[in-house]
């Protein structure tokens, strides 16, 4: 016959005592004892006790939970033959029948001593909360259930578990007693657990017994409740669990797991800091790491418990192991709340422009005639699918996009688009790196583009150019899908919004974009339509909330860092925003707005900046080449076609296929007034990029100036175009039949025809010419493989080419491969030295060009196949080339003379190159003289000799050069402190950005009752 002692912990508790007091007295089984112990209770608990006539201990206010219960085990008749503890928290309510299914299931398991209760919500009681308790490694309690687990019964039966809840255990009080009770080092939280794995190292048993059932509040937990108890260092509930979750693990595992688990420990409590921080929540954050700080520094009490521990253990520590959760469990786990909480927050019902039919709304049984209930149901056919505007224009889009990228099957490149890497991490490489190998190095800071396009690449798990491919086949679809998001909230003719979209995507600037290999304009073109709405809201600017402002910062420094040319009409909007706030402010007078106003468009407009540092003030260094988009530099089509909003160049539609944009944008003037300010903006933009158009501009490591490509400006007036376009089309057929015929219906009738002829004539013209088309793949190597693998040699690569039937040359210098992506938009100025050295060759004159050359390290010259004989032949009679090999690839020549990285200058005035030893920095000086660095001139490079830092001086060539005094091992080094500086700075900034971003997390105290349970 079993004997139950039940003993009620109290703090206050009122809140749930009444039900809890209830719930005790109305067991099916009835209880023999009763004893309640109050911790200090300041609300009505005690009173409440009292009325109900339970016996009361009454402790101060800081005493913890195993003390409380150790004290009422102690006032209780020396323990019986079969005594049980039933220990009850204040805020746990079991069901009638819970002490008689526990007491059920331990009468024919002896070997069981701690048996639980499943335990439910107290508000939502079809909400699982555990079935048993374990811990992870990383501290986490472990339940096993899913986030808000609706309980069906699925876990149902009698399941050996490593520990179960204090709330509402049953617990055999001689193995209580002998295992001394609850370590009162955990005087809250983890209590459980801990005392879970003392009973399985004892060689007994614990079982979570569902038929057993109670309702839990977990108002500690939860913070509904202060944690008042002697050492909650700062009362915080979440630091008391961390620190207790440590404690168990580093007090019961075996010895040789310990530095494992505390450094697990350690890394887990740092992530979970990180994400609390992104979840602005620093509290919590601080939580995480004080838990672990505040252990550590107490080492005696650890070496004090495990000593306890040891003296009541009769087997393995690792017999637990069973019970706590694997890795690949936790992992899984993890997922799969992620996935759910990703999808809670992304997949958020929205308002509907019509309301669905309600199963309410049907007609019910009864309500139907029996003609009604007989006559066949009417299946959805498939084939009303294809009728669907959207379905068909995605449907045609996709079949001609397929048949615009069939050159572009693998790898591509061409017109702005370098050659890519395979790999992602090389990307990061070159980003990282304080010094680039391009043409005679660089310094430059590499743009924030490389990055995010090598995080993109994780969709192909890390294959860069297989990526990069697979986004300009895409590109049509994006930006069809794009724009029609927008589009469909400003029109429900689905008919208008699908050709809109359609002819968004292949607009003159979109086809140009790809065809000529602009990833920085598509980029621009697809995510620009998701900030129309914003803008609309901008006048009210004072409503945006910090997390808005930096999700519309991170926006617009996206755009940014792909397409540099979007800060001029950023600047130009927030600029004439602001200029609107002043008038308003003379209007109204109301300061405070204006400066609140102020404050926020300017964060707006510089944030871009601050955010892709120091790239971005290397662009504003030089502010001509804001205008220049990312990649290899090529030329626009002048600002007669900028006007008809086609940007022109290599791979553009011919002048003759007039898109409807400019006519759109000139319509738009005389329509509504907000259609008016889209069009006046849309206008403004095309004024701009013509304008632009005009102008001749070098960069990108050459002098040769080439037109402006202002792609940028046009895809925003196509974007308003397209806009107005709608709104004005939106139920037109309507207004004009009610209308005599005047110039509207002939500009409607315009507009859809130049429209229709457009998008006819675009088709065609994409479907028959994109063989022609820049970007392709399978480009050849420009250079011959045995100069390819030479990677520490300079090669100067000489084309011919004609510009309007002139002969010209270009040229670049290439170390050891053809120029890759992101190269181009780092590289240095271009030696006016070198390019009278080329000119030379080219005429004839260059008797000292092979001299000039070698003076820049320039080992080879390589004139690509095709070329005119008179160039060879020019170069052979020159002298000071001489001739290495002649192939269909084209002709190389060796430069005479010392040529190399590091050149030695002797007091005689003799040259000799200096070759690396072993260590590949390292280079041995046979003589005093002066060594010469054949790289850009820049303040990170040191020779360093025993130790001391030689005198670095800028030569005629401005190139560095350095004198040795004595023989000796020279150590060259490129110093990147700066570039690691200002990475840290640009990643400060992106975090402080990233984080005001985030959605923000709510403390437990801030979640409602019915949420939690």
């Amino acid at each position: 016959m079993h004997r139950v002692s039940a003993i009620l912990v109290v703090h206050d508790g009122a809140t749930w005592l009444p039900e809890v007091v209830a719930s005790l007295a109305s067991q099916s089984r009835t209880i023999d004892q009763l004893i309640a112990v109050d911790t200090g209770s300041t609300d009505s608990s005690a009173k409440l006790l009292k009325g109900a006539r339970i016996p009361i201990i009454s402790m101060p206010r800081e005493t913890g939970f195993g003390a409380a219960v150790a004290s009422a085990v102690e006032k209780l008749p020396p323990r019986a033959v079969n005594e049980w503890l039933w220990i009850i928290h204040d805020d746990c309510a079991p069901t009638p029948g819970a002490l008689a299914a526990l007491l059920a299931a331990v009468e024919d398991r002896p070997q069981v001593v701690m048996a639980g209760p499943k335990l439910l919500g107290w508000h939502d009681r079809t909400h699982l909360l555990e079935i048993g308790v374990s811990i992870a490694t990383n501290g986490s309690r472990w339940t096993g259930l899913e986030e808000s687990e609706y309980d069906q019964g699925q876990h149902d039966g009698v399941a050996d578990v490593l520990a179960v809840s204090t709330a509402g255990a049953l617990i055999r009080r001689d193995v209580f007693e002998d295992l001394g009770g609850f370590d009162q080092n955990l005087e809250l939280f983890r209590d459980d657990v801990d005392f879970g794995w003392r009973v399985h190292a004892a060689g007994h048993s614990v079982v979570v017994v569902t038929d057993a059932v109670a309702y839990h509040a977990q108002a500690s937990a939860t913070e509904r409740r202060t944690i008042d108890v002697k050492g909650a260092l700062l009362h915080r509930p979440l630091l008391l669990d961390r620190q207790n979750a440590a404690y168990v693990l580093l007090a019961n595992a075996s010895w040789w797991l310990l530095p494992l688990l505390a450094i697990q420990l350690f890394t887990s409590a740092l992530l979970r800091a990180i994400g609390y921080l992104f979840a602005k929540l620093p509290g919590y954050a601080g939580d995480e790491i004080l838990a672990i700080a505040n252990l550590l520094i107490k080492p005696g009490e650890l070496i004090k418990a495990r000593k306890d521990r040891k003296a009541t253990r009769l087997v393995s520590a690792q017999v637990v192991s069973q019970f706590i959760p694997s890795r690949a469990r936790q992992l899984r786990l993890a997922l799969e709340r992620s996935r759910a909480a990703i999808g809670d927050f992304v997949l958020k019902p929205t308002q509907k422009t019509e309301i669905d039919e309600s199963l309410l709304d049907l007609p019910t049984e009864s309500e139907l005639d029996e003609e009604d209930l007989l006559e066949p149901v009417v299946t959805r056919n498939w084939s009303n699918l294809f009728k669907r505007p959207f379905v068909v224009a995605i449907i045609f889009l996709t079949l001609l996009t397929l048949i615009w990228s069939r050159n572009r099957i693998g790898a591509v490149s061409g017109g702005a688009l370098a050659p890519s890497p395979e790999r992602a991490i090389d990307l990061w490489n070159f980003y990282f790196a304080p010094w680039h190998e391009v043409g005679l190095g660089s310094s430059s800071a590499s743009p924030l583009w490389i990055p995010l396009i090598a995080l993109g690449s994780l969709i192909t798990f890390g294959n860069v150019a297989i990526f990069i491919s697979l986004f300009f086949t895409a590109a049509p679809i994006l930006l069809f899908l794009s724009i029609h998001r927008l589009l469909k909230k400003l029109s429900s003719n689905t008919f208008i919004t699908a050709c809109a979209a359609f002819l968004y995507a292949i607009s003159p600037v979109a086809i140009s974009a790809i065809n000529s290999g602009r990833i920085g304009l598509l980029v621009l073109m697809i995510t620009t339509p998701f900030l129309v709405e914003r803008v609309f809201a901008w006048q009210r600017i004072e409503t945006f909330t910090i997390r808005a402002l930096a999700g519309l910062s991170l926006t617009l420094s996206f755009i940014f860092a792909f397409a540099p040319a979007f800060l001029v009409p950023l600047i130009a909007f927030s600029c004439a925003a602001i200029t609107a706030d002043v008038l308003s402010m003379r209007v109204t007078g109301d300061k405070k707005l204006f400066f609140i106003r102020l404050r926020r468009r300017l964060t707006l407009a510089c944030a871009p900046i601050l955010l892709t540092v120091p790239w971005s003030l290397e662009l504003l260094s030089s502010p001509r080449t804001i205008l220049l988009d990312i990649g290899l530099l090529t030329s626009g089509g002048g600002a007669n076609l900028s006007f008809l909003a086609n940007p022109g160049g290599a791979g553009s539609l011919p002048w003759w296929l007039l898109s409807p944009v400019t006519l759109i944008l000139l319509f738009a003037l005389f329509a509504t007034h907000r259609v008016r300010q889209v069009a006046s903006v849309g206008g403004l933009l095309l004024i701009l990029a013509t304008l632009f158009a005009t102008l001749s501009i070098a960069g990108k490591g050459t002098n040769t100036p080439n037109t402006v490509y202002t792609g940028v400006f046009i895809a925003l007036a196509t974007l308003a175009a397209i806009y107005a376009a709608v709104v004005i089309l939106d139920g037109v057929r309507e207004r004009l039949i009610n209308t005599h015929v005047n110039y509207r219906h002939l500009a409607a009738s315009g507009l859809v025809i130049v429209s229709i002829a457009y998008g006819l004539g675009a088709s065609t013209w994409i479907a028959t010419r994109a063989p022609e088309a820049p970007l392709q793949s399978a480009q050849g190597e420009v250079l011959p493989p045995f100069l390819a693998i030479e990677s520490q040699s300079k090669t100067l690569v000489i084309r011919e080419r004609l510009i309007e039937s002139t002969p010209a040359l270009n040229y670049f210098i290439a170390r050891g491969g053809d120029i890759s992506l992101g190269e181009a938009d780092v590289a240095p100025a271009e030696k006016s030295e070198i390019a009278l050295a080329v000119t030379g060759l080219a005429d004839g004159s260059g008797i000292t060009s092979s001299k000039t050359l070698g003076s820049f390290g320039i080992t080879y010259v390589f004139l690509k196949a095709p070329s005119q004989g008179t160039l060879a032949q020019t170069i052979d009679g020159i002298g000071g080339f001489t001739r290495a090999s002649s192939t269909s690839a084209g002709i190389v020549w060796k430069v005479a003379g010392a040529t190399g990285n590091l050149v030695l200058t002797d007091a005689s005035g003799k040259s000799s190159q200096l070759r690396p030893t072993a260590n590949i920095d390292e280079y041995m000086v046979p003589t005093p003289g002066v060594v010469t660095l054949t790289q850009s001139y820049s303040r990170s490079w040191y020779l360093v000799q025993d130790g001391k830092r030689l005198t670095r001086i800028k030569n005629e060539l401005s190139l560095p050069q350095f004198s040795v005094e004595t023989p000796g091992v020279v150590l060259l080094i490129q110093d990147g402190s700066v570039r690691r500086g200002w990475i840290s700075l640009q990643f400060l900034f992106l975090l402080t950005a990233l984080i005001f971003a985030a959605p923000s997390g709510r403390r437990k105290s801030e979640i409602s009752d019915r949420e939690l349970s």
